[in-house]
């Protein structure tokens, strides 16, 4: 059985719980909403808090777990989140494909060999609706809707026989309009148009016969700014700055071409350069997370950096050794905290993002 990350708070003390206590060797199951947890819930699930749960139940009689279904475990927890007691009971009994099964890309209820055709209805961790849609023959049909864990509409696209057919919309956390257009048996067809969150239109791009078109000039700055995109992989940031240089000649507002050269420049030590350049992405796209991360950590590097020395160099590459203590002045440490808490309540969990909010904002 899997090991189960998941974070339930009971009397202001933080519990971490695990589908295995190896201490002890007691193997549990847990169930949410009548959805059985088997494997281990990632970020898109959403959490669980003491906040969100109605009720609690906890079995650990061996004919009771066994009668449930689940012979394996010495443990059973059951929660109910308090948005599932609110829900109407018609809509309690449109199936979650978290309870369905995958097959050869149909989706069937369990232990049925019929593909399932009906609504579906799926939810995050706390009970609040995460998507929504139809099956036909077990393939999507028609409009599939997605939500953030706040509520606010994702995206809306449209299917035919599983296959994205039709008008789709992708919004951002403000509501604002991110990307519309429409796809041709599954590939971008006709005019996308792709905006930033204060309503400014980004790009537009047509698309015939599958192909994006592009006038002469607009190539020439996709292409600079995939080669860019290159010499960085390549670790060559010296010629992707360049690059992306020459690119934002031909196109000054687009965010993504500053943050890849602001990455660049934090890649190549040059940390006030990069600084200067996500404060622009992020200007032109105030919803531009990985540039407000990226920035928290040139801030970081200034400083680990500061009167750092050389461990070796040659014309190429220059490898340097960064402070074991770093002495942050207040201001900028606020700014560092303020961007890396942006990031973390937006979701982005990722082990740097948390070891430096302890390091740095604790």
């Amino acid at each position: 059985m899997k090991k189960v990350l998941f974070c339930i708070i009971f009397l202001t003390i933080t519990f971490t719980v695990h589908a295995q206590d190896t201490s002890k060797n007691i193997r549990i199951q847990y169930i949410v909403d009548n959805v059985p947890i088997i494997d281990d819930p990632d970020e898109e699930s959403g959490t669980l808090n003491n906040d969100d749960v109605a009720e609690l139940t906890v079995v650990t009689n061996k004919d009771a777990i066994e009668k449930m279904g689940y012979k394996g475990a010495d443990k059973i927890i059951s929660i109910t989140t308090k948005e599932f007691k609110k829900r109407p009971d018609d809509l309690k009994k449109i199936p979650t494909t978290k309870l369905m099964e995958y097959r050869e890309r149909t989706w069937y209820l369990k232990d049925s060999e019929t593909p399932y055709s009906g609504p579906f209805i799926d939810y995050f961790l706390n009970g609040t609706k995460q998507g929504e849609g139809n099956l036909k023959d077990g393939k999507v049909a028609g409009l599939r809707s997605a939500y953030r864990i706040d509520g606010s509409k994702l995206f809306f696209r449209n299917y035919t026989n599983g296959i994205a057919n039709g008008n789709s919309e992708e919004y951002f956390p403000n509501g604002k309009l991110k990307q519309k257009g429409s796809f041709k048996d599954g590939l971008d067809d006709g005019l996308w148009v792709d905006y930033y969150s204060t309503g400014v239109i980004k790009r537009q791009t047509l698309f015939t016969d599958q192909k994006p078109q592009f006038a002469k000039n607009e190539q020439k700055f996709y292409d600079l700014l995939e080669k860019g995109k290159g010499l960085m992989k390549d670790e060559d940031f010296k010629s992707a700055i360049k690059k992306l240089d020459d690119a934002i000649k031909l196109n000054a507002n687009y965010s993504d071409s500053y943050f890849y050269r602001g990455t660049a420049k934090l890649d190549d030590f040059d940390f006030d350069g990069a600084v200067i350049d996500f404060d622009k992405a992020i200007e032109l796209e105030p919803f531009y997370m990985e540039a407000i991360s990226n920035r928290a950590f040139a801030r970081i590097r200034k400083y680990q950096f500061k009167n750092s020395r050389t461990l070796s160099k040659t014309n190429e590459v220059t490898i340097l050794a960064s402070k074991d203590k770093v002495d942050i002045p207040k201001d900028e440490k606020e700014k560092i905290c303020a961007d890396l808490n942006i990031g973390y309540e937006s979701g982005d969990k990722k082990a740097m993002i948390v070891d430096a909010i302890k390091e740095f904002c604790q």
